[in-house]
């Protein structure tokens, strides 16, 4: 009798559904069962049909929007036609990771959940959602239901093995040693052999913070000489960093790979979904420095793996228990809290030394970063508000954000390959209120560009800052457009005399944002860090339509979620 097989689907931005994916299918893995893993959009869907046990984890990205790696899925599963027993042949549960603070968090798997059932699936073990706001967190929910789902794929399983035993890598790597070598020293030369990607030139690289300001924000304009770039307002540009030539040969000479980083190397087995496609030199050397996240915070999946490279008995059991999911607080006081990264946790446990082979499955791909475009649309150049990730941890230790540095090191002329994505978010041509605290300002700044240009000059700007002189972003350009009253600006600096909120200012404007909202028809559009700000933001709207109106708490929060639906309040949070 074969082994049950299973499937397990993700769609994720920012690699957590892909983290609990990897996690989950090491685990069926040991359950003996046939186990596949991939990306929503990279699976065959003609192989759904071949398919029994589905399992799909998927987060929520935007106005309730399927993630990137999803967005052909979910087109397929939207066509017109499909029978609604083409999937009656599959069982299936889905888990989702959700936000509280966006209003529509967790809409992803629940629409995919139902789009199932209506194609016939049933469910095999209760679905799941999680909420990032809550004390449990996203591995809190994901725990309990993990369990549950194990329970009952366990009696499928014929044979479990030995969680001790060393499973063969997933994707393996095989270094060429008898081929020439390769030179990839050339970081920015070789990153250019990335192939489907648009190649810009660096127009300029500009600091617009104050020079005595603690937080360095660019100004970051690329140009694409081809005159062939298409975007407007909300789209976003993705940059495909490299990771630092000093950071790679580290990790290079602590696991003893002198002898081999520089020959040529093939994967042995499937090609691990990379964005923005392979360089074309790629040794071990030219793959940590492209394409590996060696910088990233380790995840589970890292420890369920590296226990087994480890000769030293306390360190491989310090390995071995950051991998349970029961021990998640003390992974996180020892990796989240102080930022700890993939390469210090290798060069800190001495006896950990990984097999090259398993380089893919132990340490995740560089995500390309996505930028909210600051500019007009215009086919020949794009600009970028890009704030620098640079601080010192709880350990004293200072830290630098993979993509960030890379922008930071960018001089002008400097050739490097981008790829421009757009966004399903649409503006009326009506009033337009604005709320962009800090780097939020990127997109409105391209959304008032272009409405000057087509004339549309019913805009209230809200911003958010530290100090008018120090980092009021583009606060010149704002200025000059309310003295010509091209646009009415509402600035709150939080350290400057008179501290403010943005979230105080829209109180302090209620009549104006009510009679806007409410008998005007203005679309409300909120740009800028999630977390705490956009629950202020909504709770503040939420009163005032309250106090104005005088109903209740419920009925505004109704009133909003209308509002939301109709596209006339729109939240872009990261």
């Amino acid at each position: 009798m074969g082994h049950p097989s299973i499937t397990i689907l993700y769609g994720s931005e920012t690699g957590n559904s892909q983290e609990f994916a990897q996690v989950l299918g090491r685990k069926c893995l040991y359950l003996s069962l046939n186990t596949v893993v991939s990306s929503l959009d990279n699976f065959d869907l003609k192989r759904l049909l071949d398919v029994k046990l589905l399992v799909v984890i998927c987060s929520t990205t935007g106005q309730g929007d399927i993630p990137r790696n999803g967005k052909k899925f979910w087109k397929f599963m939207l066509r017109k036609g499909l029978p609604s027993d083409l999937l009656s042949h599959l069982s299936f549960t889905t888990f989702g990771l959700g936000d509280s603070s966006y209003a529509k968090f967790n809409y992803a798997i629940r629409k995919i959940h139902k789009r199932l059932i209506q194609l016939g699936a049933h469910e095999f073990s209760d679905r799941a959602e999680s909420d990032e706001q809550s004390p449990e967190g996203n591995e809190g929910y994901y725990a309990e239901w993990e369990r549950l789902l194990l329970e009952k794929i366990k009696k499928l399983s014929h044979h479990e093995i030995d969680p001790n035993t060393l499973l063969p890598p997933m994707n393996g790597i095989v270094p060429q040693t008898s081929k020439f070598k390769k030179i990839t020293d050339h970081v920015k030369e070789v990153a250019l052999t990335r192939s489907n990607l648009v190649t810009g030139i660096i127009g300029a690289n500009e600091r617009i913070t104050s020079p005595d300001h603690f937080q360095d924000v660019k100004r970051l304009v690329i140009k694409d000489p081809s005159n062939s770039l298409e975007y407007k307002p909300g789209d976003t540009v993705a940059l495909y960093p490299s990771n630092d030539p000093k950071d790679v040969e580290s990790l290079i000479e602590d696991q003893d790979w002198q002898n081999i980083a520089d020959f040529p190397l093939i994967i042995d087995g499937p090609t691990p979904t990379i964005e923005g496609g392979l360089v074309k030199k790629l040794t071990l050397r030219s793959l940590l420095t492209h394409h590996l996240d060696i910088i990233s915070i380790p995840r589970r999946s890292f420890f369920m793996i590296a226990h087994h490279f480890s000769t030293d008995e306390r360190e491989r059991e310090k390995l071995y228990e950051f991998s349970l999911i029961e021990n998640i607080d003390a992974l996180y006081d020892y990796a989240n809290r102080p930022r700890r990264s993939i390469l210090e946790t290798i060069l800190e446990f001495h006896s950990l030394h990984i097999p090259v082979q398993y380089v893919f499955d132990l340490i995740p791909t560089i995500k390309p970063r996505l930028f909210s475009i600051s500019s007009n649309p215009s086919p020949s150049t794009v600009e970028l508000t890009v704030a620098i990730v640079e601080y010192r941890t709880i350990i004293k230790r200072l830290r630098k954000g993979v993509c960030t540095r890379w922008v930071k090191e960018l001089e002008e002329n400097d050739r490097i390959k981008f790829s421009v994505h757009p966004n399903n978010v649409k503006f009326s041509s009506g009033p337009l209120i604005m709320v962009a605290p800090g780097t939020g300002i990127a997109p409105v700044k391209s959304i008032i560009e272009q409405r000057l240009q087509l004339g549309l000059q019913d805009m209230y700007l809200f911003t958010g800052n530290r100090f008018h002189d120090k980092d009021f972003l583009y606060g010149d350009l704002w200025e000059s457009l309310a003295s010509m009253s091209q646009l009415q600006l509402f600035p709150s600096f939080s350290r400057d005399e008179k501290k403010s909120y943005v979230q105080d200012t829209l109180y302090a404007q209620s009549n104006l944002i009510f009679d806007l909202i409410y008998n005007k028809n203005a679309t409300f559009y909120l740009c800028g860090s999630s977390g705490k700000m956009p629950i202020q933001v909504r709770i503040t709207i939420e009163t005032i339509l309250e106090d104005h109106l005088g109903i209740s708490n419920e009925e505004s929060k109704s009133l909003c979620l209308e509002l939301e639906n109709k596209g006339r309040y729109i939240q872009e949070t990261w």
